[in-house]
């Protein structure tokens, strides 16, 4: 890839659905590596903090030309990275092939959910915390 094939890539951090930034939280940037495949993260690229807004700064990543989308046939016009984030008090979260585009500065939103008392960040969430959106259907 040449030094023009990059692009951008910026966390933002919250709780309470969205309306609280989280300072602090740690973020990892991975290069590619299908986790199920190999059983590691990948090569670690960037370790950023968040700053009062939630956001981390914008971190430049290697990203296949945008040539690649003006041909059908081609591959995948875009590069793929896994991000960890993780704070204190709260469940770590994972996002796998998060897509970086040539020129582009990608927002990778992030919600994290506050720790229940005596769990372990690493733990899945329990299934009473997970938020399904659901109208409820009076007709029946």
């Amino acid at each position: 890839m040449n030094n023009e094939s990059i692009g951008f890539l910026q966390v933002v951090v919250k709780t309470a659905n969205g309306a609280l930034p989280i300072e602090n939280a740690l973020v990892n940037i991975y290069e590619y590596l299908p986790i199920e495949e190999s059983g590691n993260k990948g090569r670690l690229l960037y370790t950023l903090y968040t700053d009062a807004n939630g956001r981390t700064s914008k971190a430049v990543l290697p990203a296949k030309s945008k040539e690649l989308s003006l041909s059908p046939g081609n591959e995948n016009p875009f590069s793929v990275y896994n991000v960890e984030v993780a704070k204190d008090g709260f469940y770590n979260n994972s996002y796998i092939n998060v897509p970086i585009f040539q020129g582009i500065t990608a927002i990778q939103p992030v919600e994290l959910i506050p720790l229940l008392e005596f769990a372990n960040p690493n733990d899945d969430l329990p299934t009473s915390n997970r938020r399904f959106l659901e109208t409820p259907n009076t007709k029946l």
